[in-house]
């Protein structure tokens, strides 16, 4: 168990300690859990049914299970991961556990499991299964696909013994959500200052395992210490694949602080829908999120992070792919031309594993101190 309530507590290694220990974090909630797979989903409209929205794909398994076995070589490691724990039973007391379907190794995810579950195989008890399928564009038909979209994740909430979100639950759903978005807010602020990039990156993703109100006054109270000096030199965007490395952190810090974390473990994390308590504001920000890849018209996804790496005032760009990346990838070439366009180094790190081991890292190090060399 942990101890949250104590004021003495130290705040930053209480959230430390959440995102090491993801997948057997202890929520401090008498409420319902449901699970979350993916970026993407308005966490608020959970919250509002009554449940704690716990994220799902960022665990660690040693364990094995004959579904592993039909899981395609392309398919995403935090996607076997899963998989291996759901049809172990590992998530058998959430209510239900919902896919984000603009996330691309959620939908493999939801695919894999729904079939598996259908033909039957062995498995432990398995909660049910929601595809959340929101349409990013804006236009009469497209509002009133995702207006059937939450209709759907309301009755699914409703069978799966929780409540539907009413404007009451919605706006105390919300309120927590504004706290935490003004938390988030300082930590973006003071990285580079008083906080390192690699502990702003742990402290925002270990609040995917808690409650909103939580994880605000956790970070609210760990920003009154910081963690102590931190790297000068370069402002640092991180472009890629998802990435909870502490170790590569470390590493590219050594070249400046990641003051813009634009990876999906980044700051693109909670979407902008969570901070409304109107059901229609949260659908329309959440379909505007340009963060999402699926977004209509697709240029916007780059304009996105070519506006933030601008506002951010970066000067270094890396980029860091997941060996099963079918997804960033497209976009370095063209984002990367525009980005030297602006006069900012840009570096592909390439493929790596899911944790890097040191020769990838000593290698990485060498390839930005050169990129940096060439340009100087």
């Amino acid at each position: 168990m942990r101890e949250v309530d104590d004021v003495s507590a130290d705040a930053g290694a209480v959230l430390a300690r959440a995102f090491e220990q993801r997948d057997r974090w202890t929520i401090s909630s008498a409420q319902p859990l449901v699970g979350i797979f993916g970026n993407g989903m308005p966490e608020t409209l959970v919250a509002a049914a009554g449940a704690v929205p716990v994220h799902l794909s960022m665990g660690f398994t040693h364990d094995e299970h004959p579904v592993a076995s039909v899981i395609e070589p392309f398919v995403d490691d935090e996607v076997r991961t899963f998989l291996v724990r759901l049809m172990n039973g590992e998530f058998a007391d959430y209510r239900g556990i919902i896919f984000s379907r603009d996330d691309a190794p959620a939908l493999i995810a939801y695919q894999y499991a729904t079939e598996w579950i259908r033909q039957g195989k062995p498995r432990g008890d398995t909660p049910p299964l929601f595809l959340w399928n929101l349409v990013h564009t804006d236009s009469a038909p497209v509002r009133a696909f995702n207006a059937v979209q939450a209709e759907k994740l309301f009755a699914f909430f409703v069978s799966i013994g929780l409540a539907q979100p009413d404007p009451a639950a919605l706006q105390r759903a919300a309120a927590d959500e504004v706290r935490r978005q003004a938390a988030l807010g300082d930590l973006t602020a003071a990285v580079g200052v008083t906080v390192s990039g690699a502990s702003a990156m742990q402290w925002r993703n270990a609040g995917r395992f808690m409650q909103a109100a939580e994880h605000a006054r956790l970070l609210t109270s760990a920003l009154t210490q910081g963690t102590g000096p931190v790297s000068a030199g370069r402002r640092i965007a991180l472009v890629g694949s998802p990435l909870a490395c502490p170790r590569t952190y470390a590493v590219l810090e050594t070249f400046g602080s990641i003051v813009c974390d634009l990876q999906p473990l980044g700051s693109v994390w909670p979407g902008p829908g969570n901070t409304s308590s109107d059901l229609e504001t949260i659908l329309s920000a959440s379909a505007a999120d340009a963060s999402c890849p699926r977004i209509s018209p697709t240029a916007a996804h780059r304009a996105g992070i070519v506006k933030s790496i601008l506002d951010a005032r970066c000067d270094l760009v890396v980029c860091q792919l997941a060996q099963t990346d079918d997804t960033f990838g497209w976009e370095v070439p063209w984002l990367f031309a525009e980005l030297s366009g602006h006069g900012i180094a840009c570096v592909n790190l390439g493929f790596r594993d899911p944790e890097p081991p040191a020769a990838w890292l000593d290698r990485a190090a060498s390839t930005i101190a050169q990129a940096l060399e060439a340009r100087s």
